[in-house]
């Protein structure tokens, strides 16, 4: 009988080893999968801070053409001119605050 229980605690103690050792390796593949995430996170900020520099360069490139433009381009400049100056005023207000 004393046989048998210690082959039933040796292979609980074989079990729990390997337990360990796979909690041992999820934690390194949960590491490696944060730092999968983070650089991903940052490669998406980049990308968005460059989108959103080209929308703005698209713009003013369109607003340049507007204004080269024929008297509909001139009033499409305009336009947009008072949009922008509507939008600074509402930031300078916001800082006033």
């Amino acid at each position: 009988m004393a046989t048998q229980n210690e082959q039933n605690l040796a292979e609980v103690k074989d079990k729990l080893e390997q337990l360990i050792s796979s909690y041992e390796m999820c934690l390194e593949a949960n590491a490696m999968l944060s730092s999968e995430i983070e650089e991903a996170r940052l490669r998406l900020e980049k990308k968005n801070a460059e989108y959103t520099a080209l929308m703005e360069r698209f713009e003013t490139l369109k607003l340049a053409k507007a204004i080269s433009e024929t008297t509909e381009g001139t009033n499409e400049a305009r336009l947009k001119i008072n949009a922008i100056v509507r939008e600074v005023d509402q930031c300078i207000a916001l800082l006033n605050r």
